[in-house]
């Protein structure tokens, strides 16, 4: 099944047009041929069942047959705050998370932080857009610019933004991950999260946060946690953790 996203624009008419780079992926890697079914989704919870009129490498164009409201979208929304990882491991991370659900993912340069600067951030959008569309998701993981530990925190847990400022258990939905904190495993911590829809999820890079992160992220309101007595890679945490908060709150199980 070949899938794809457009913006909602250029799907008002029955003949919908693809171009650019989906176009030269549809017509020369997976070779489509008029006739051949497509579904498109526009990112608002809709899909699009069509069929292949025209195909050229430039500009391919296809025919609504139909169009239902669709979506496999979890229940819980997830942030992952990364701190950036070295070489090709972000572009895992980024493909992994958003198959597992996740919805905003922000690049973040932490005190342990090998990778300090990067313009890849166009390519991850790429990697997640793809990655959804394989996965059959109806929206996109937003993919956002890197920022640095602190104006993370102060984005997350300024006045204007509900997120994080509580001080009742149950309804803080922060979490940082550390490997000094093995006695509060992440099923332990979900259990005070059974009404939380919108949760925040930190991992360090590769060599954890300082202790200083730690101290200033518990005091803005998250939560320790941890993923067991292994210590797993900066690219392993995120599918582990993301994976077992779509068990317990989620869709998966």
């Amino acid at each position: 099944m070949i899938r794809l996203f457009l913006p909602p624009e250029k799907l008002v008419s029955e003949q919908i047009m693809i171009t650019g780079d989906d176009a030269r992926h549809l017509s020369l890697v997976l070779r489509v041929k008029p006739g051949d079914p497509i579904t498109i989704f526009d990112g608002l919870g809709s899909k699009y069942e069509c069929k292949i009129l025209k195909c050229h490498k430039k500009e391919i164009i296809a025919e609504q047959v139909s169009k239902v409201p669709y979506s496999v979208e979890s229940p819980v929304s997830i942030t992952l705050a990364q701190g950036i990882a070295k070489g090709e491991k972000m572009d895992l991370v980024i493909q992994k998370t958003t198959e597992l659900g996740v919805s905003r993912i922000i690049p973040v340069i932490t005190e342990r932080s090998q990778v300090r600067h990067t313009d890849k951030t166009e390519r991850w959008k790429k990697i997640a857009a793809s990655a959804a569309q394989q996965s059959g998701r109806d929206r996109i993981p937003e993919i956002e610019e890197p920022v640095s530990f602190e104006e993370f925190l102060y984005k997350q847990t300024r006045p204007a933004d509900p997120a994080l400022i509580s001080h009742t258990p149950h309804s803080r939905h922060g979490i940082i991950f550390s490997e000094q904190t093995q006695e509060r495993n992440l099923k332990t911590v979900l259990s005070g999260f059974k009404n939380v829809r919108n949760i925040t999820l930190m991992i360090g890079p590769e060599g954890g946060f300082s202790g200083d992160e730690l101290k200033i992220a518990v005091e803005k309101g998250f939560i320790e946690g941890s993923l067991g007595p292994r210590i797993l890679r900066t690219e392993t945490a995120p599918i582990a953790a993301i994976s077992i908060i779509q068990y317990e709150l989620g869709d998966m199980g």
